[in-house]
């Protein structure tokens, strides 16, 4: 009889390990999963946000949007195998991890289903001694079979197909320019403030020296460089504003006469 117990309890363990190992394979797929989605949905958010520059409203739905699917994805595919591998929450029964087994192993489906549902009617049967004896003899031609191996973790390599790109991509992007990452997710975290686009063309004032005698003049120069350049330029002097003589197609000049008051130039 004790012989009988040590031989099913050592079955449950192995049903048992069978039964973490099933959930560690769940959670590195999941993992792969969740890298494939989070990663590629932040990707695309970001560069999106970058040349797109959405309104405050759009960016607060994506930036919630991207954090709800995150969070469901990752609590789905990590957090519940996590649990489960801990025996927390709703874990696979017996039963079920020997139907898995069986799937791999067809001959021993029945004498493992058997086994357990032999254990159940023990207690309550007149035969108890025959059915231990059948339960002992059974888990004895069960030894022999390697559970655990049913389940391959190296199968989930095929899944790097799914998490390799995305994170390939984004090295690859921040290789080539780290701000677009970082101007979209800034944007986007921070999406209540406004943002307004970046001018194509930056000013540089020539002028080294600013300062001048009260009551004469001042002539500034500027210079235009970018991509496209403007064809009009204006400065804002007392929350007026005064158009600049353009020179040619990146230089701009405009004379302050008789400056009675300090001016500050940027």
């Amino acid at each position: 009889m004790a012989k009988m117990k040590d031989n099913y309890q050592l079955l449950i363990q192995r049903l048992d390990k069978f039964i973490r190992k099933y959930y560690v394979n769940k959670l590195i797929r999941g993992s792969l999963y969740s890298i494939a989605l989070v990663l590629g949905l932040f990707i695309t958010l970001s560069v999106l946000e970058n040349y797109m520059y959405f309104s405050t409203s759009t960016r607060k739905i994506l930036f919630f949007s991207f954090i709800g699917i995150s969070i469901v994805a990752m609590g789905k595919w990590i957090a519940l195998p996590l649990m489960n591998y801990f025996n927390l929450g709703k874990v696979i029964s017996h039963e079920k991890a020997a139907s898995i087994i069986g799937s791999h192993f067809s001959d021993v489906k029945d004498k493992l289903l058997n086994v357990l549902q032999l254990k159940e009617q023990s207690s309550d049967s007149q035969h108890t001694s025959l059915i231990n004896a059948s339960i002992n003899q059974k888990v004895a031609e069960l030894n022999p079979v390697p559970f655990r191996s049913a389940i391959n973790l190296s199968q989930n390599r095929k899944y790097l197909r799914f998490a390799l790109p995305p994170l390939m991509l984004l090295v690859l992007i921040l290789f080539i320019d780290a701000s677009i990452i970082k101007n979209g997710t800034t944007r986007l975290i921070n999406n209540d403030e406004v943002f307004e686009r970046e001018a194509p063309f930056k000013f540089e004032l020539q002028n080294k020296d600013l300062n001048v005698v009260q009551f004469e003049d001042i002539e500034l120069e500027l210079k235009v460089d970018g991509e496209v350049l403007p064809n009009e330029v204006y400065i804002n002097v007392d929350n007026y504003k005064y158009k600049l003589k353009k020179v040619d197609s990146n230089t701009f000049t405009y004379k302050l006469n008789k400056v009675y008051i300090h001016i500050k130039i940027f």
